[in-house]
């Protein structure tokens, strides 16, 4: 157990797994990376543009991108590729046109392949995608600004990735397909923006009658609880069996000390004696007021279950071990109009945790209040399949999570 009574708090999400020593409740910061084993953690979405902005002062680019049409910006993102083909495989200095007049980007044993068919290859194979790319990028940048909190959540994440894998960085941006770290900052910046249109869009969609129903179910006044630890921590090197002997050596002393209260010992004393949580022990076990989501879910559940100076009389298992929890103070339940700005946070999460794909619902959603009006045909068909495709797949995952 930690040495602070602080450290009864719950882990974030990227340590808890780590670190067994810490008690009942959640950590209040909130780490930006986790580590993945295949070290995928970073993937780039079929929005991201994977261009290095190599230039530090691009004010007037970004002046002439913003003030671009829609249509303007896909048509530019289809010939920017035949150009930069172009370019890459390289223009006959003779016979450079045919007799019909049409550019001819390269001749192979006489046979001549044009600037316009190059430019339709290019568009029935990346247009639809080139297009998506652009537009998400400009209709984000219109709806978000580049804070400095956004600049600086990207370059805390980049310094974590640093950390993490260490001589391995290289090896790791170049894994996830990324160029350097410009173009992964780049990258942050944009699934950050992405993230606000995510959450803009869920709280834009929640009723009036969902949210009073979580106020129902899942809005409590804040209460006060004592607890005892026993620990079911091993050494990492413990074998299987070893784990589970320490279970049920944990849990049969839980039940033991349950044993004593209900013979009129008193509920602090034994904390002071048995618990293993050193953040709260030496308080008699006290942890004070919390509310929903500051506890680890089965912790939380039991205590909410009881009434005030009640005991449970079965230990509660959590990741940290075996648990008796004393109730000790109960507040009154804060109104609903109190609550509104709380129920859409906790609503937000537990959406974005529910369905992967609300993301692709947002940029949906944002694309039509842009007005998008595509005018190459084969280009505005890829884009219809892709929005059906993509309706059907967040209808299906929608569907099988409820």
């Amino acid at each position: 157990m930690a040495k602070e009574k602080n450290n009864a708090k719950k882990e974030n999400n990227d340590t808890k797994k780590t670190n067994k020593k810490v008690s009942v409740k959640k950590s209040e910061t909130k780490s930006n990376v986790k580590k993945s084993d295949n070290k995928k953690s970073v993937k780039k979405s079929n929005q991201v543009n994977k261009n290095t902005k190599k230039d530090k002062k691009p004010n007037k680019i970004i002046t002439w991108f913003n003030n671009l049409t829609l249509e303007q910006i896909i048509i530019s993102g289809i010939i920017i590729i035949a150009i930069l083909l172009i370019i890459l495989i390289g223009v006959s200095a003779k016979n450079t046109k045919t007799k019909n007049g049409e550019d001819i980007v390269v001749s192979v044993d006489g046979k001549t392949i044009t600037a316009n068919q190059l430019y339709e290859e290019l568009k029935s194979q990346n247009g639809q995608s080139v297009a998506i790319n652009l537009i998400d990028e400009y209709i984000l940048n219109k709806e978000y600004k580049t804070t400095d909190e956004i600049k600086k959540s990207a370059e805390s994440t980049i310094e974590n990735y640093k950390n993490t894998y260490g001589d391995s960085y290289n090896q790791f941006l170049e894994y996830n397909g990324i160029k350097n770290e410009n173009e992964l900052k780049e990258l942050l910046i944009r699934n950050s923006k992405l993230t606000n249109a995510t959450e803009d869009y869920i709280k834009e969609n929640l009723t009036e009658k969902e949210m009073k129903k979580y106020y129902d179910e899942k809005i409590y006044g804040d209460i006060e609880a004592k607890h005892i630890l026993i620990s079911t921590e091993t050494d990492d090197n413990a074998t299987d069996e070893e784990i589970k002997a320490k279970e049920e050596e944990a849990k049969s002393k839980a039940e033991d000390i349950i044993k004593k209260l209900k013979n009129g010992a008193d509920f602090s004393d034994l904390a002071k004696e048995y618990s293993d949580d050193e953040g709260s022990k030496d308080n008699g076990g006290n942890l004070g007021y919390f509310n929903t989501g500051d506890m680890v879910k089965e912790f939380e559940e039991a205590a909410y279950k009881l009434d005030v100076n009640e005991y449970t009389t079965e230990p509660v298992k959590t990741e940290y071990g075996y648990h008796i929890i004393l109730k000790t103070g109960q507040k009154k339940k804060p109104s609903y109009n109190k609550s509104k700005d709380t129920i859409k946070e906790k609503l937000v999460e537990e959406k974005k945790d529910e369905d992967s794909t609300l993301s692709v619902k947002a940029m949906i959603a944002l694309r039509k209040k842009y007005n998008i009006k595509i005018k190459d045909k084969t280009i505005k068909n890829d884009y219809n399949s892709y929005i059906k495709e993509a309706i059907t797949t967040t209808t299906t995952t929608t569907s099988s999570s409820n």
